[in-house]
C-alpha cells in the first residue's frame, strides 16, 4: 500500500464551504471557550451584540481591524477562526502557512489604508 497525502478536496467539497459561517462558528466556539457572553465580547470589540450575533451566524464577515481584535482578545492564532472540522489534519506546517498568509494580508491592508489616510 502506498502513502497518499489526503487533501482538503478529497474530504469535503470546496464549493460547499461557506467561509463566513465557518468563521462565525469558530468565533462563537472560542468566545464560549474564553467564558465570554456575546455582550461581553461585543463590548471588548467595540461593536454591538447584534453585530457580533450576525458575524457568529455567518451573516457578515469582519474587517481586518476586527479580525486583529478578535485574535488578540480570544488569544488565538488567526487560522483557528478558519478551521473546518472534518478536513485533513491541521498540522503545524499547514497552520504556520495559513498564519503567515493571514498576517501578511493584514499587514498589507494596514499599510494600504495608512497610505490612503496619509494622502488626505
Amino acid at each position: 500500500m502506498f502513502n497518499q497525502k489526503i487533501s482538503i478536496h478529497t474530504i469535503i467539497n470546496m464549493e460547499d464551504i461557506d467561509i463566513r459561517k465557518i468563521f462565525g462558528e469558530n468565533v462563537k466556539y472560542y468566545r464560549k471557550k474564553a467564558g465570554l457572553s456575546q455582550e461581553q465580547l461585543a463590548e471588548k470589540l467595540d461593536i454591538s451584540p447584534n453585530h457580533l450575533s450576525v458575524i457568529e451566524t455567518g451573516g457578515k464577515f469582519v474587517t481586518y481591524k476586527l479580525l486583529e481584535k478578535l485574535i488578540t482578545i480570544l488569544d488565538i492564532m488567526p487560522s483557528a477562526l478558519f478551521y473546518v472540522s472534518g478536513t485533513a489534519s491541521n498540522d503545524d506546517t499547514i497552520q504556520n502557512k495559513i498564519n503567515s498568509i493571514i498576517k501578511s494580508e493584514l499587514e498589507s491592508s494596514y499599510k494600504e489604508i495608512s497610505q490612503k489616510i496619509a494622502k488626505i
